[in-house]
């Protein structure tokens, strides 16, 4: 199969590269408007930018709220999703009037964060607390999407998920995004561990 991605509509590129680049993480973003308002929303167009200096990077579709308000605070805080709080998550994933908080809709609570005022969503296991550093508008046929980066200022986990050191996954069980309506969750039944091999150990064990 070979595809002409050029020539496709800017829906079919959206449904293709979204059933292509799978499993995605998802950045349950809180954001902050300039009259206090707490947003929240999911975004799965998202990773690791950089470990050194702590760098995260995620994709907006759209001049919405999320963008707004980063820009104006310089600050957002990024939860990770459990698998418990998939419906509350889809929720924040409605479109709502702007400036209107999706936190009580999806049944959410906040608490503060450490070292920024963009509070984090309490039913998360996990909160990565960021200050704005980048954006890049990416732009084309009249649709304009906005990869936002930040600096990693901040990182709360909660106690059930960390055991020396480690993320515990089977107690995570971080909500994953595939293509379409679907998204993948792990247990313990079906995690894979493979450890990264030298250069040197692979030509040693071909001996």
């Amino acid at each position: 199969m070979d595809i002409d991605v050029q020539s496709m509509t800017r829906r079919e590129r959206y449904l293709l590269l979204a059933n292509l680049i799978v499993p995605r993480p998802i950045a349950w973003v809180t954001s902050m408007g300039e009259d206090g308002t707490i947003n929240a929303a999911p975004f799965s167009f998202f990773n690791v930018m950089s470990a050194t200096p702590p760098v995260l990077g995620f994709s907006v579709g759209g001049w919405k709220d999320t963008v707004r308000n980063i820009l104006a605070t310089k600050e957002y805080v990024i939860n990770i999703v459990p698998e418990e709080q998939a419906e509350a998550m889809n929720i924040t994933a409605i479109e709502f009037p702007s400036g209107e908080s999706e936190l009580p809709h999806a049944g959410l609570t906040v608490v503060p964060s450490r070292c920024v005022r963009v509070p984090a969503i309490a039913q998360s296991p996990i909160h990565i607390e960021c200050r704005y550093r980048d954006m890049i508008k990416l732009a084309a046929e009249g649709k304009e999407n906005y990869w936002v980066m930040g600096d990693v200022v901040h990182v709360g986990i909660d106690d059930a998920v960390w055991d020396n050191g480690r993320i515990r996954y089977d107690v995570l069980k971080p909500l994953g995004r595939l293509g379409g309506s679907w998204y993948t969750r792990i247990g313990e039944q079906t995690l894979l561990s493979m450890k990264r091999i030298s250069y040197a150990d692979w030509k040693e064990e071909r001996r």
